[in-house]
């Protein structure tokens, strides 16, 4: 938070006070958890702890985060009464913003952006915060844990394909930690240049290479109305939404690194293909007069919700049927595994094809053995079924979720759209979710259910599921 004191002072708009106090009340829990430990406490972590202190962390972390909001009473506008119910209601979208910002989901109930610049920056740098996770905001503890760090990071990034860059945890945190950082000062720098000050194009930055979507205007990108603005956003996301190990591989000087990985290729073409289909239907339906301005909205909004980022220049719900549920159908998708983007990932729909055109291979031939493999290297059959496991858990808890809140009074495209969304962490949806409206008119218990459903999707759904297990709880 020490940051955004920083730019509060600078800008003389006030919330310093109140992020001091956040400060305050975090580091004394923090310190008594600290000097609660007794000293003969094991380092070595089992599978079990590493799973409770990753989903409690992001639980807590989301509390602690809301602090300002709350202290600052971004969601209790001076004109209303102090009441029980708008105490509760402060609360509850503080928790909410926050979650979305650390599961880099982007959902708002934000509707006044008349805030002070610390605030909004604290908000923006939850996204950042979030995009790499517990382990690398965690590497000063990490060494202390040693060895059992390792449950820690199979819990964080429980993709089916995790690229090993270096034997020892802290060090793939610190790597990946200078990749993240370098992508922030190239893209801030870039976005200066296209003519953001320095505020606006951190801000945008965060909410870009953590595939975010937290913006400081209304409107969000297409706010600004910059054609350049937009090209360089839509850059940064493609490269977030990539596996992280594939551009440090990259900068150490193997430049076929993106050439050679099966997923790489496919999320491209992915993007590619759903460019071309939506630039079509957008100038089709006569939303744009000129076939460039189409691509332009077609490629930002494509890249925007596949890589799980949000931002938008365009009310894609004004755009054809189709048009819509093509993007609906990329929220699902996701970015690749490895990187900051949320979905299902890209190397698990690749697999989940495979899987199924091996059972359709099967009924033809049921005396076959068929491998599946990926990028030339058979896939072990326990992988296949925690793919296939993911993806039951995945359906089962999206129907849960809408109609859950169906029973509310959501419309169905609305339920649908705002589980996706958060559950996938993309953050705008369709209906009264869109990219131009905000989950601020939700009712409460919907906002705390789908906090949840942020936090459960960031984590991959077994790292918080799990815990609902009654095995977990036995020894």
């Amino acid at each position: 938070m020490l940051p955004a004191i920083g730019i509060g002072w600078w800008y003389g708009t006030g919330g310093e006070f109140h992020l001091f106090l956040s400060i305050l009340f975090t580091a004394t829990v923090g310190f008594a958890m600290q000097f609660s430990k007794p000293e003969s406490a094991e380092t070595d972590l089992t599978p079990r702890e590493g799973f409770l202190i990753v989903a409690g962390g992001w639980f807590l972390c989301s509390g602690f985060g809301a602090l300002p909001f709350f202290i600052d009473d971004t969601f209790m506008p001076e004109a209303e009464s102090f009441t029980f119910f708008n105490v509760l209601r402060s609360i509850t979208d503080s928790v909410f913003e926050s979650a979305s910002g650390l599961t880099t989901t982007g959902a708002s109930v934000l509707s006044d952006f008349n805030q002070p610049h610390a605030i909004m920056f604290w908000r923006s740098m939850n996204h950042w915060l979030g995009g790499m996770g517990i382990i690398v905001l965690s590497l000063a503890i990490l060494p202390l844990i040693g060895a059992g760090g390792m449950q820690l990071f199979k819990a964080e990034v429980p993709g089916p394909v995790k690229d090993r860059l270096k034997p020892r945890i802290a060090d793939t945190a610190k790597t990946l930690s200078k990749v993240y950082l370098l992508l922030t000062v190239a893209q801030t720098i870039a976005l200066m240049l296209c003519g953001m000050n320095f505020y606006e194009a951190l801000c945008h930055t965060f909410g870009t290479v953590a595939t975010g979507g937290f913006s400081t205007h209304p409107l969000s990108v297409g706010g600004f109305n910059s054609t350049a603005i937009n090209l360089v956003i839509v850059f940064f996301m493609i490269l977030a939404g990539v596996n992280f190990a594939l551009h440090y591989r990259f900068l150490k000087g193997d430049f076929l690194s993106y050439s050679k990985n099966g997923e790489f290729r496919m999320y491209l073409l992915f993007l590619l293909g759903a460019t071309l289909i939506l630039t079509l239907l957008v100038f089709w339906n006569g939303n744009e007069k000129a076939i460039w301005t189409s691509y332009e909205h077609a490629l930002f909004q494509a890249v925007s919700i596949m890589t799980t980022t949000g931002y938008c220049t365009a009310d894609y719900e004004t755009w054809h049927t189709l048009a819509a549920m093509i993007l609906f159908l990329m929220m699902f998708i996701g970015g690749c595994a490895g990187s900051t983007g949320g979905g299902i990932k890209v190397i698990r729909v690749v697999l989940l094809a495979k899987i199924a055109y091996r059972e359709m291979l099967r009924l033809l031939f049921p005396a076959s053995v068929v491998v599946i493999k990926q990028d030339g290297e058979a896939v072990a059959e326990r992988v296949v079924a925690g793919v296939t496991g993911f993806a039951i858990l995945a359906a089962a808890l999206f129907i849960f979720s809408t109609l859950f809140l169906s029973a509310f009074g959501l419309d169905f495209i609305t339920a649908m759209s705002a589980t996706a969304a958060c559950m996938y962490n993309i953050g705008p949806g369709l209906g009264d979710v869109g990219p131009y409206d905000n989950y601020a008119g939700l009712p409460l218990l919907l906002k705390w259910w789908l906090s949840f459903c942020m936090i459960v999707g960031r984590l991959e759904l077994y790292s918080v599921l799990i815990l609902t297990a009654p095995n977990f709880w036995r020894r």
